[in-house]
């Protein structure tokens, strides 16, 4: 990956390089960006791997090369008007609904099939404070906006 495209996407949220890793919050947000941005197919942030882990999918890969961005130059993101627009919608929320949201999509790539009750069931297993209708609220919005079907 180039690490001028993440330090753009850094720049394009609103943080700084260099400060990037010195906050949870912007580490769990650029994670949670790459991670629509990679289940968008918006290369080349399409390659990073992703675990589950207890915020959510996490991918090391990328917070290797976030801890890393002091004084890289950044480039450009590239992105199309649509994916701005839905990158900016996405990460404008709580870090508590980024989680889940990602979590939920992480779901639908895995088990495709599987019905909304399913996938609250599963999701509860490893955030069990996740109430039904903050699911289903959460869900009709990512549908809405085209990131679930």
């Amino acid at each position: 990956m180039e690490t001028s495209k993440v330090s753009a996407l850094v720049r394009f949220m609103g943080a700084s390089p260099s400060r990037v890793a010195d906050s949870f919050d912007n580490r769990l947000r650029i994670q949670k960006a790459v991670f629509l941005l990679k289940h968008l197919g918006v290369k080349p942030f399409d390659r990073y791997d992703f675990n589950m882990y207890l915020r959510g999918p996490y991918s090391p890969g990328l917070a290797n090369e976030y801890y890393n961005l002091t004084g890289k130059p950044a480039g450009e993101t590239g992105f199309d008007e649509k994916t701005k627009e839905l990158l900016l919608w996405f990460i404008s929320h709580e870090p508590t609904w980024l989680e889940v949201a990602a979590s939920v999509i992480s779901i639908k790539e895995n088990y495709p099939r599987m019905k909304d009750p399913e996938v609250l069931s599963l999701l509860r297993m490893s955030k069990p404070w996740v109430e039904a209708k903050f699911f289903g609220s959460l869900s009709s919005e990512l549908r809405e906006r085209g990131v679930l079907e």
